[in-house]
């Protein structure tokens, strides 16, 4: 028996948990879940130990035996001084073990346990660390080890999620304590703490910031309403609403959890009329987070939002639709790419779901910042911007106008973007415009038509795709550095090995938000003729249901682009030909399809038996949707008379009677 708790030092992780599972069974099977004398001083002096690895066995033990109830308050009382210890311990998996270890004595026994050291001890721990000090020896090795130069100023070597020593440890555990202890801790919820946990919300390190918030969460269940306590919750709630606000705001997404996390326990805990006091400043934030890339955080807000507007989401932010707007523009200013790309989202949201008359008097100033969203280095970011503005500009025509011109000049610019998203969003944006303001828009968008539509025809065997990016960022929609290639003679570019690896969790959440001046932006770069041809097929789709005559003129070109087969990504090309092309179909005379069948036939037999999967997956789709629109037989006895060589494919596809 005394060998199982020798093994709670063993070296692996794993081994000192089986340890600690045999300790837990062996008490309370033997000893009918009381901790024997034995048991409780050969954890004490594994407490001490000078290998972490027996102080952290020793705490995981003493963890989940709290949790078991096979301690007597006594006994508990024994570990503590030497648990507090290891809360200074240089071991970062001591320091957190201890934390994790006081939360579970506390929720067992209660504040008993943070009266007097612990209390000591955390405070301590918080506030000797919230600035970060290294002396000059330090300092050179750190140079060293991360290979920078001995010039190298301190900021430059200590980047913001580098450790700070037992801050993050500390307010680790002084969330566990207040998880642990709950409504008991309410006497020790002083002024002075809180204004310590509040300080950690404002650190430059994000692990601070997100316990801290997590923090806040229970903090917020303690100090509530009538309840009895050192702090008034007529100063606190404001307070609170205030750092809430903050981190519903932060670059980093945990952070943005946290914060969230904390902001529903905060509406939760309180009444109806108080809520409303601060509404205005926490709606347009929740809001915006429903749309927040990050899954855990845009989900969580979802539900968050509904608890709160209860079906009734619209009417609640037209109550509070200057505060929303003005949020959503500072938003879009961000640092973060993320959040500049859901505050686009959010401006689309509010001109598809909130009555115009409450929106129109910002208008303007929403169509100033979608403009400048559009010189933006990250293209999800102008796709967003792309769908917002096309919804502002075909709705609201008199607020717009002015706009007009500039819009089209980007939305023409993007129509021929590298991201095929991008280009389909910026033709279903025109679309919009066109039928607000057909008679300004329409010329020029034919004028359009007829230079791009055939432009593939000057592409070059070689074709690119995301041609002209360069590597600018370490988080989230990375640019490949140099050209993507891809030709017969080149299958597997260079420049596809030996490059830089970036994710999305990164040191830094930074994408570069723009270049200089209104046309001087930094995400233009050639664009490839066959882009150009593909953005003129989603233009069509986009135009077809209010212009069906209109499109019906550019079927023999569209038919005659899918002909053209030079370069190596005209298979992509080919794909969205086959994807729009249905849709087009329907909204155009039957006869007019008939007319260009001859051409078309041979294309859609060269994807249905070409190896490019994607491609002959949309021609098998087409030729459904054309036998459906024309007749199955007359479609195969056009295939009979263009091209009997491949009616088998075609039978193939849609059946031989």
């Amino acid at each position: 028996k005394e060998d199982i708790v020798v093994k709670l030092k063993e070296h692996t992780k794993l081994e000192r948990e089986r340890a600690c599972a045999q300790c837990v069974s062996l008490v309370a099977t033997d000893y009918e879940n009381k901790a024997p004398t034995v048991f409780v001083d050969g954890l004490v002096g594994l407490l001490g130990d000078e290998k972490w690895e027996g102080r952290h066995g020793a705490m995981i033990t003493i963890s989940e035996c709290c949790s078991k109830g096979v301690f007597t308050q006594e006994q508990a009382m024994m570990f503590v001084p030497d648990v507090t210890s290891c809360l200074l311990h240089t071991e970062f998996r001591v320091r957190m073990g201890a934390a994790f270890c006081l939360g579970a004595l506390c929720k067992a026994f209660g504040v008993v346990v943070y009266e007097g050291v612990v209390a000591d001890t955390v405070t301590q721990c918080i506030t000797e660390n919230m600035t970060r000090k290294f002396t000059d020896e330090e300092l050179s090795e750190l140079r060293k080890k991360l290979n920078v130069s001995e010039d190298a100023s301190a900021d430059a070597v200590l980047y913001e999620s580098a450790g700070w020593k037992t801050l993050d440890t500390g307010f680790k555990a002084l969330l566990e304590i207040i998880r642990g202890c709950g409504v008991r801790f309410r006497p020790f919820m002083s002024g002075e703490l809180l204004d310590i946990v509040f300080e950690g919300l404002k650190h430059i390190n994000r692990f601070v910031r997100e316990t801290g918030y997590y923090a806040c969460a229970e903090i917020v269940e303690i100090i509530t309403e009538g309840a009895d306590g050192a702090i008034s919750y007529d100063d606190f709630a404001p307070r609170m609403a205030n750092q809430l606000a903050i981190g519903l705001s932060d670059n980093w997404s945990q952070v943005r959890m946290a914060s969230s996390v904390a902001t529903r326990r905060f509406l939760n805990a309180m009444t109806d009329d108080r809520k409303k006091q601060f509404l205005a400043l926490l709606v347009p934030r929740m809001c915006l987070n429903r749309y927040y890339v990050a899954a855990g955080v845009r989900i969580y807000s979802q539900d968050s939002w509904q608890m709160l507007s209860k079906g009734k989401g619209p009417e609640l932010v037209e109550q509070y639709v200057s505060e929303t707007v003005d949020f959503y523009i500072s938003q879009s200013q961000a640092d973060n790419h993320a959040v500049r790309e859901a505050a686009c989202a959010c401006i689309a949201e509010l001109g598809a779901k909130i009555s115009q008359d409450a929106l129109r008097p910002h208008v303007q100033r929403l169509l100033a910042c979608l403009l400048d969203c559009f010189e933006d280095d990250s293209w999800p970011v102008r796709d967003a911007a792309c769908i917002a503005s096309g919804r502002f500009l075909g709705c609201y025509k008199e607020e717009s106008s002015e706009y007009l011109d500039k819009f089209l000049d980007r939305f023409f610019h993007h129509l021929s973007d590298n991201i095929w998203s991008v280009r389909e969003n910026a033709a279903i944006a025109i679309g919009r415009v066109c039928e607000n303001f057909e008679e300004r828009v329409l010329p020029k968008v034919v004028e359009v038509l007829d230079e791009r539509i055939l432009a593939a025809r000057d592409q070059k065997e070689d074709s690119q795709q995301f041609s002209g990016l360069e590597n600018t960022t370490q988080f989230g929609v990375a640019k490949p550095t140099g050209i993507v290639r891809f030709s017969q003679t080149d299958p597997t570019p260079d420049v596809h090995t030996d490059q830089q690896m970036y994710s999305c969790g990164s040191l830094a959440p930074k994408l570069k938000k723009r270049g200089g001046g209104c046309m001087n932006c930094a995400y233009s770069r050639d664009q490839q003729p066959w882009e150009k041809s593909d953005g003129c097929v989603y233009l069509l789709t986009a135009l077809s249901e209010k212009y069906p005559e209109t499109v019906a003129k550019y079927l023999p070109s569209l038919a005659q682009l899918s002909t053209i087969r030079q370069f190596k990504h005209h298979y992509n090309m080919l794909e969205n030909i086959w994807k729009q092309l249905p849709v087009i179909m329907t909204r155009v005379k039957k006869k007019e399809v008939k007319a260009v069948l001859e051409e078309l036939i041979p294309s859609l037999a060269y994807s249905l038996r070409g190896d490019h999967q994607l491609s002959r997956v949309a021609a098998e789709s087409c030729t459904h949707a054309l036998a459906s629109l024309i007749g199955r037989n007359i479609l195969k006895g056009r295939v009979d008379m263009y091209t009997p060589e491949h009616l088998s494919i075609f039978e193939a596809v849609i059946g031989e009677s």
